[in-house]
């Protein structure tokens, strides 16, 4: 089950400030990542009720570099400073769905009785030193602060590539340093099986 919340109230946050008219630098982004900032499968991320902080700071990694997107690197630089805020409050500020009640490690079932891509959401393989994905990012993914992005709801496409450039180095844009290690620890089969888990867990 799930219900439209904003993110910021979920984590007990100051949610982003709703603005009243779209501001006029998001007419490129929306073409996209849509009006409700849901995005579109194999096209863009879903980036609606994200922290504002955090979509600002992918913007400008953007923008110099760091993350490099044949189509996101012209689009953010042609933002100055006042629109990448304007741009981020916008989409922060945005509803999105997500489980009603999501469940905590200690709630979820055996791992014996999870599928792949929830076992390694939840448990992870300590085997392996491969932490669960929502020890960082919350229960059910749904997101900590203004470091650890939702992934609850995300398109899978976009979960998978981000994963693949993390294991290729072609991403390296993580404060903590966190993600790179885990990537590479990950199988093509468990990218796959993660990625979907976490694309059902609403977002619509």
């Amino acid at each position: 089950m799930t219900k439209t919340i904003l993110l910021g109230a979920l984590l007990g946050a100051a949610a982003a400030p709703v603005m009243a008219e779209m501001p006029p630098q998001a007419a490129t982004c929306v073409s996209c990542h849509l009006a409700s900032g849901l995005g579109m499968a194999n096209v863009a991320p879903s980036i609606a009720g994200m922290p504002a902080s955090y979509l600002a700071a992918q913007l400008r990694h953007f923008q110099t570099g760091e993350r490099d997107n044949a189509i996101m690197k012209p689009m953010a630089m042609m933002l100055d400073d006042a629109g990448v805020e304007a741009v981020s409050q916008w989409f922060a500020g945005l509803p999105v769905s997500l489980p009603e009640d999501p469940a905590f490690r200690g709630e979820k079932p055996a791992p014996q009785h999870m599928a792949p891509g929830e076992k390694l959401a939840y448990q992870g393989d300590w085997q392996r030193d491969l932490p669960s994905c929502v020890a960082c990012h919350g229960p059910e993914g749904v997101g900590v602060g203004e470091i650890f992005p939702r992934l609850a709801g995300q398109h899978a496409d976009y979960i998978e590539s981000q994963l693949k450039a993390w294991q290729s180095g072609s991403r390296a844009t993580d404060p903590h340093g966190l993600m790179a290690p885990v990537a590479k620890k990950l199988t093509a089969e468990e990218i796959t099986a993660v990625a979907s888990y976490f694309a059902s867990l609403g977002g619509q």
